[in-house]
C-alpha cells in the first residue's frame, strides 16, 4: 500500500498543499509548530475518519477558511494498493454559513473514488500505523486509551469489527437512556430485552475479535520485545473483559491472574456469558442507570515476569512496551490484510534511547513507505539520512530541494 499523493485545503495551518510521495522514507524536517504533525494528522484522518489530536473537528479548519463563501477544509489522497489498483479518498469538513470557526458546527462528507460514503466505508482503504510521543498512554493511561488503540487497529483491518463497534455504540446509548427512564417509572424487562439482544450480538463479536488480536500480539511481541531490551524480558499482553474468563478458553487452558489471551474465542460462549452478566447485574444497572458490563468497559494490561507494568513500569519500560506494541501492529496489519501499512512517525526518535531507536530505525528502513517527522536530524543514522527523501516544513509550506510542494 502506497500513499502517492496528498492535497490539503484549509487544513490546520495549511492553506493549500499538493505533495507527491514515493515509496521508502520521507523525512519531514523543521522546527516545532511549523506543520509536520499536521501533515501526519491529515494522513491519519484520511485513514480512520478521526483525528488523533483534535477535540472537535472544527479545530482542523484553517482560520483562513473564514474568508471562503462557505468555510471548509478538504483532505484528499491517492492510494496505490498491492494489486496496483488506485483509490482516491476525500474528506471535506463544512461549517455551513457559520463564520465563527471556534463555535461552528461541522458536517463531514466522505468520498471514495468520487462516490459518497460513510465513515465505515472509508476504513481499510488506507492502512496506517501511527507512532506518537503520547503512545506512552497505552501503558500508563486509562483503559479508554487502550480500548481506543485496539478499536483503531482492528477497524482498519476488519470491516465487520468497525460496523459492530458503530452499532454497539448506538445500542449502548439507547440502552443507557432506557435505564435512566426506569429511575422515573417502573422497570420493564420486556422493553430492555431487544436492546440486550443487540448489545450482546455486537458486543460479543468485539470481545472475541479483541481476544484473538491479543493472542496474535503476544506471539509477535515474544520476538520483538527482547530485541529492544537486550535481555529476555517476557512481555505479555492480557485482555481483561468484563465477563468471566471462562467464556474465552477451554477448561484445560484456563488461566488465572490478569486475564486471558486465547487463540480463538468461541462466539457462542461469549454471547451466553454476556447475557448472564446482564441478567445478574440488572438491579445494579437500573440503580446506576448505566450498562455495567460489555466491551466498553474492557481493559488491556501488560506484564513482565508476572509484574503488572501498567502499575509498576518505569518510564523506560513503558516506552519499550509501547514501541513493541507498535512494531507488532505493523506485522498484524500485514498478516491480516496482505497490505503493507504506511508508517507515520511523529518526532518519536527523540523520546527513545539508542537500542530502541536502532530497532525502530530498522523497521522504518524495511518499510514499504514511512513518513517521519523530526526537529533534529542528529536523531538519525547516516544510513537513514542517505536513504530518506528530506522535506523542509516551514509555516505550512513544504519544500524539497528548494522547490515548494504547495500551490
Amino acid at each position: 500500500m502506497l500513499l502517492s499523493h496528498l492535497a490539503l485545503s484549509h487544513f490546520r495551518n495549511y492553506a493549500h498543499l499538493e505533495i507527491d510521495f514515493t515509496s521508502g522514507i520521507t523525512l519531514l524536517h523543521g522546527n516545532n509548530a511549523q506543520g509536520k504533525t499536521n501533515l501526519l494528522e491529515a494522513i491519519f484522518f484520511l485513514a480512520t475518519a478521526r483525528s488523533p489530536h483534535a477535540g472537535a473537528e472544527r479545530e482542523l479548519i484553517h482560520f483562513g477558511a473564514a474568508s471562503e463563501p462557505i468555510p471548509f477544509a478538504r483532505v484528499q489522497a491517492r492510494v496505490v494498493r498491492a494489486s496496483e489498483q488506485t483509490v482516491d479518498l476525500e474528506i471535506v469538513l463544512v461549517t455551513g454559513e457559520e463564520r465563527n470557526l471556534s463555535t461552528a458546527r461541522v458536517s463531514k462528507r466522505i468520498k471514495v473514488n468520487g462516490v459518497n460514503k460513510r465513515a465505515l466505508d472509508l476504513l481499510g482503504n488506507l492502512n496506517v500505523v501511527l507512532f506518537l510521543p503520547e503512545d506512552l498512554d497505552l501503558v500508563f493511561g486509562s483503559p479508554g486509551d487502550r480500548r481506543r488503540y485496539l478499536d483503531t487497529t482492528l477497524s482498519q483491518i476488519d470491516p465487520k469489527y468497525s460496523r459492530a463497534l458503530s452499532q454497539y455504540g448506538s445500542v449502548l446509548e439507547q440502552r443507557n437512556a432506557l435505564l435512566k427512564e426506569f429511575r422515573e417509572r417502573s422497570y420493564n424487562a420486556a422493553e430492555l430485552e431487544p436492546w440486550n439482544n443487540k448489545l450482546v450480538e455486537n458486543g460479543a463479536y468485539l470481545m472475541a475479535r479483541r481476544a484473538q488480536a491479543i493472542d496474535s500480539y503476544n506471539n509477535l511481541v515474544a520476538e520483538i520485545h527482547p530485541r529492544l531490551t537486550a535481555k529476555h524480558e517476557p512481555l505479555k499482553l492480557h485482555y481483561q473483559p468484563t465477563i468471566p474468563n471462562e467464556a474465552f478458553t477451554q477448561p484445560e487452558t484456563r488461566q488465572l491472574g490478569l486475564g486471558i489471551s486465547p487463540p480463538s474465542a468461541p462466539l457462542e460462549n461469549i454471547s451466553l456469558a454476556f447475557k448472564q452478566q446482564l441478567a445478574e447485574l440488572r438491579t445494579k444497572e437500573v440503580g446506576a442507570a448505566l450498562t455495567l458490563v460489555g466491551p466498553h468497559r474492557d481493559d488491556l494490561r501488560f506484564t513482565i515476569d508476572g509484574v503488572d507494568m501498567t502499575t509498576y513500569a518505569s518510564r523506560g519500560q513503558g516506552r519499550t512496551i509501547a514501541v513493541s506494541l507498535k512494531l507488532a501492529e505493523i506485522e498484524l496489519m500485514r498478516a491480516e490484510t496482505g497490505e503493507e501499512p504506511v508508517l507515520l512517525l511523529d518526532d518519536v526518535m527523540s523520546e527513545l534511547d539508542k537500542p530502541r531507536r536502532a530497532a525502530l530505525s530498522h523497521a522504518i528502513l524495511n518499510a514499504q513507505q514511512a513518513i517521519v517527522s523530526a526537529t533534529d536530524l542528529d536523531d538519525f543514522t547516516d544510513e537513514f539520512l542517505e536513504r530518506a527523501k528530506i522535506l523542509k516544513v516551514n509555516e505550512g509550506r513544504v519544500e524539497a530541494n528548494g522547490e515548494q510542494s504547495n500551490s
